[in-house]
């Protein structure tokens, strides 16, 4: 089925999943993202189900499968969950030794067990909150608050990122990321009712010249431990023909650092299994200083953030927005191409169990595939996933 601009149009591809499986929109205006219940993560997925699941995703650009815990669902049954919509690809902080890796090529080494995160995170509070079984793998970043904290920590509370998506500045960008839910925060304060309150950003942190309706929808942050999304497959159908017809025309350069080449690629992305047409990482400076921003071929800096900053604000609009509300137990997947994202305000550093945010997140890249083991050929994995490494849970 094709679409190229509308994003509703669409069949529930529920078949392949069971007549018990139900669906539900993630919001009350159902216009992105899906709930489905009745899926058990922790067995294998058919290859019909496999695609059913890619479906949804592709359709829908969030899926979330909540109370997998309760199916005694693991971090290793996400892995391999994650193989089905790409390459999944390791986290640097991982490997004990990557900066040698980087520099002089010799062959990665994961930490001893006391140099991993998960050991950090379980000696927060022992015996209270410990990591999940295949916290370990070097897929799997470990997204918390718990490394460092403990009852006699310094609570330390940071502000939110920069709307972006995840690494969309390689040659292959990111297709797929996912979080499997153990902790989230739970203690509120008494004034704004509230988890955390955004504190103020430093200096330079945003373009001082980002006009004010963009600097005011960035700002509008979920404060207590969501995710924030975009739509921006609806935000590309919201816009006229000849606005579309322009941006599909519209090369970026992507690059990691200011004095690298970099290479031209689409500002639209068109899904090439449902033709679903979706504005790709539409941001200027997705991380601040930390990635070198974006340049559209033809202009230069000054009017490639301006052109970009209009996009982006659109994009930003109330009605293209979802706040992900993340519950103990639950997979939830998004696609990097349809969406944008945000992380929240949080407390980084706690004293409190109450006050604990413990996820697993796994990306990849790459084309799906409904059967497992994959099929990625040494020489695509040696080239596209940084540092080279292929799943083991397939």
């Amino acid at each position: 089925m094709t679409n190229s601009t509308g994003a509703d149009a669409i069949l529930e591809p529920t078949a392949a999943l069971g007549d018990h499986v139900r669906i539900e929109a993630l919001s009350s205006d159902e216009k992105m993202g899906r709930r489905v219940h009745g899926v058990d993560l922790s067995k294998p997925l058919s290859p019909e189900a496999a695609a059913a699941v890619v479906a949804l995703l592709d359709q829908h650009r969030i899926v979330s499968f909540p109370g997998q815990d309760a199916n005694g669902c693991t971090v290793a049954d996400l892995e391999r969950l994650a193989n089905h919509f790409g390459a999944p690809i390791p986290h640097p902080y991982n490997y004990a030794n990557y900066q040698e890796f980087i520099r002089t090529g010799e062959p990665l080494r994961v930490h001893d067990v006391e140099g991993r995160v998960s050991t950090r995170v379980n000696a927060a509070f022992p015996g209270e909150i410990e990591c999940w079984d295949g916290a370990d793998s070097p897929a799997v970043y470990i997204v918390t608050n718990l490394d460092g904290s403990g009852p006699d920590a310094e609570v330390v509370a940071k502000g939110g990122q920069h709307w972006h998506t995840d690494i969309e500045f390689q040659p292959i960008p990111l297709s797929t990321s996912m979080f499997f839910v153990q902790r989230v925060p739970t203690h509120r304060n008494r004034g704004e009712g509230t988890w955390v309150t955004n504190p103020p950003r430093e200096e330079g942190f945003y373009h001082p010249d980002s006009a004010a309706d963009l600097a005011e929808r960035r700002e509008v942050l979920p404060l207590n431990g969501e995710t924030a999304y975009t739509d921006t497959a609806r935000a590309y159908a919201a816009l006229t023909l000849d606005e579309r017809d322009m941006l599909d025309n519209i090369m970026v350069r992507r690059r990691r650092r200011r004095d690298d080449e970099g290479w031209l690629i689409p500002l639209v992305y068109t899904n090439p299994r449902t033709g679903l047409k979706s504005l790709h990482s539409p941001v200027w400076a997705s991380r601040g200083k930390r990635i070198a921003p974006v340049e559209v071929d033809g202009m230069n800096e000054d009017e490639s953030r301006l052109f970009l900053d209009r996009i982006e604000a659109h994009c930003l609009k109330p009605e293209f927005r979802y706040d992900h509300v993340h519950t103990p137990g639950d997979i939830t997947i998004w696609s990097n191409f349809a969406t944008m994202h945000t992380a929240p305000p949080s407390l980084s550093t706690v004293n409190d169990p109450g006050d604990a945010r413990l996820l697993y997140r796994i990306s990849c890249k790459g084309e799906p595939s409904a059967e497992l083991p994959r099929q990625d050929d040494d020489a695509w994995i040696n080239k596209n996933i940084e540092p080279p490494f292929r799943s083991e849970l397939s």
